[in-house]
């Protein structure tokens, strides 16, 4: 006896259903294994923290994105490179430090990991190209630019489909990719750029962050943490991840970011991959990758500073040795106790009220966030966090690389070594958003 005609069509209709759901997996959404990068400096420079659902952008949207809307750049004729981001000299790499390149389903995606803003670099007079400084402090990128840049394509009535395809004309995209980005991506990249401006809508307002800073936990209290806008300030200075093996030592608890709100340095790296836009369903794969950068940034350590006593004579780089003499006995009866490793309150929280720096980044960090973060679930069972802590007042670091970090303290609010053993008064303003922007119109490092 056959089936009524209605019940074939239906199951036709629903076969062919799942068909489309089943291609669009596999040509969009399906995991595709990538190539583990070998060397540690390579792979914490452009590898993947599984980023891509949540923040990737489809690779040859990324790609053309400056150069349809210039004017929304920090310098319409440097492309992402007026983002501060450190290229390889000649555009010997595909992309600049801190961005990764990972295929999903069969688009390659483009995100940002952590060297985005743990990257430095420096140039020495008569050298024509800057070194790279692995996990170096960031001084010359503007994370906030970046998401403004984004935020303003998404809201330009010019992103769409014509727009954007004439741009990628000789390119040589095949035409079922070129009907790929024309129906699907661009449309769905145009809608998650207008979600994520909304995202960030509470920026209006605040002061700027500025070249080389980032508010790195308000984004993460309000988006993943679900609490609601306290109008708090974080912006604060990026730090660089060099030799944080005596910074997680477990035979006493070490303050990791700014105000020591974590002492393990694993929870660390994994809860800025979740600020970056890592899930559960991406973490069982990056999750030995984050285990090898933990590893790595334990042990690296920046360049040696080109100031030496050894120099010549009219070297611009020659320290005198009787300064180096003075200026040792000066750090040793003054600043050791704090900053050398074995000092006594080296890697320890100093409250606000002695350090006497502003408390905007101290309190932007409150108990609830600690309680929410330590009970993380999105998305999934627990994350397992437990270190997360709530101090009054910010960490005693090292000063390896000092030559490398400036501007200073906590806030970027001292610009040079000089101002900052200066009295207080004279050389740190009242206002913060008058030094936001000095560093953002400087992009001083």
């Amino acid at each position: 006896m056959k089936s009524p005609r209605w019940i074939r069509v239906v199951v036709l209709l629903l076969a062919g259903v799942g068909g489309l759901i089943v291609a669009a997996w596999l040509l969009l959404f399906r995991p595709v294994a990538q190539r583990t990068i070998v060397d540690p400096v390579q792979a914490f420079n452009y590898g993947s923290i599984g980023n891509e659902a949540e923040q990737g952008l489809p690779y040859w949207i990324w790609w053309a994105l400056p150069r349809v809307f210039p004017e929304y750049l920090l310098s319409p004729n440097d492309g992402y490179g007026s983002l501060g981001l450190y290229w390889a000299p000649n555009w010997e790499t595909e992309l600049p430090v801190g961005l990764s390149r990972k295929t999903v389903g069969v688009i390659p995606r483009v995100s940002v990991n952590c060297a985005f803003c743990h990257q430095g670099s420096f140039r020495l007079l008569g050298e024509r190209h800057s070194t790279l400084v692995p996990g170096g402090a960031g001084t010359r990128v503007d994370p906030q630019a970046y998401l403004r840049f984004l935020a303003r394509v998404g809201q330009d009535r010019r992103f769409g489909a014509d727009t954007i395809m004439a741009a990628l004309d000789g390119q040589g995209l095949p035409w079922w990719e070129r009907l790929l980005y024309r129906y699907v991506l661009i449309p769905a990249t145009g809608k998650a750029l207008k979600a994520q401006a909304v995202r960030y809508a509470w920026m209006a307002g605040r002061p700027d962050w500025g070249r080389g800073r980032i508010d790195p936990f308000n984004p993460v209290k309000y988006h993943n943490l679900g609490l609601p806008d306290d109008g708090t300030i974080g912006n604060s200075d990026i730090m660089p991840v060099w030799a944080l093996e005596a910074a997680s030592r477990k035979d006493r608890p070490h303050g990791l970011h700014w105000d020591g709100l974590n002492t393990d340095l694993f929870e660390v790296a994994l809860s800025g991959a979740i600020g970056d836009g890592t899930d559960h369903d991406a973490y069982p794969r990056v999750a030995a990758h984050l285990a090898r950068l933990v590893d790595w940034i334990r042990l690296q350590r920046p360049p040696p500073s080109p100031f030496s006593s050894t120099r010549p004579d009219g070297d611009p780089y020659r320290v005198p040795p009787e300064a180096l003499v003075q200026g040792r006995a000066l750090y040793r009866e003054h600043c050791a106790r704090c900053h050398e490793p074995g000092g006594p309150r080296f890697r320890t929280v100093i409250p606000v009220v002695e350090v006497q720096t502003d408390r905007h980044r101290l309190d932007m960090w409150t108990a609830a966030a600690r309680d929410r973060y330590n009970a993380y679930q999105k998305g999934g069972p627990d994350w397992g966090f437990h270190a997360f802590q709530k101090t009054e007042g910010y960490v005693a670091t090292e000063l390896m690389g000092l030559w490398l970090k400036g501007p200073y303290l906590h806030n970027g609010s001292v610009p040079t070594l000089c101002d900052l053993l200066q009295p207080r008064t004279s050389v740190r303003s009242a206002s913060f958003g008058v030094w936001t922007s000095w560093i953002r119109s400087t992009g001083a490092s």
